[in-house]
């Protein structure tokens, strides 16, 4: 389903490294990330995957978010990606702004017969969310109403709307 309405940008963790940034729609309790890992803590057969993702953020969380740490998902021109790179069948969309700045969406499970995200509306909304929010982050910074200052992003991260 897919989400609409106004959306801001919000810190997430902070760790030496990097920080995590998430999505969180006006109105709703919980942001992007959240849901996620609301939806398949709960899902016993997707607990593995989800094990396998939370390594992979630790990882992420300890280095930095290093470009090899995400498969290419969306256009070669947007930062958008996915954890893991491996195989699972879970996939957590991430969009990469530099090696100390990611800021975490939303995902779902892609079944290992599927050959892309496209035809799961779930996995397409998330990634056009992050690809919409890609461009109008740049055109904010083109702008100066936001910078980044090393791990931070600064200014306004409010009133997004696709």
């Amino acid at each position: 389903m897919k989400q609409e309405g106004e959306f801001s940008v919000e810190l997430f963790e902070e760790y030496p490294d990097v920080s995590f940034y998430t999505v969180r729609f006006d109105g709703d309790l919980l942001s992007e990330y959240e849901k996620f890992l609301k939806t398949f803590s709960s899902v016993e057969e997707r607990k593995d995957d989800l094990y396998i993702i939370v390594a992979w953020m630790d990882r992420i969380a300890k280095n930095g978010a290093l470009e090899r740490y995400f498969r290419n998902e969306s256009k070669m021109k947007d930062g958008v990606g996915a954890v893991p790179i491996e195989t699972a069948e879970l996939r957590l969309y991430c969009l990469r702004i530099t090696d100390k700045i990611l800021i975490i969406g939303n995902g779902g499970y892609k079944p290992k017969t599927q050959k892309d995200y496209n035809s799961i509306p779930q996995l397409n909304d998330s990634v056009e969310l992050l690809a919409g929010l890609d461009c109008i982050i740049k055109k904010r910074i083109s702008n100066r109403e936001i910078t980044i200052n090393s791990k931070e992003l600064v200014g306004n991260l409010f009133s997004f709307e696709l």
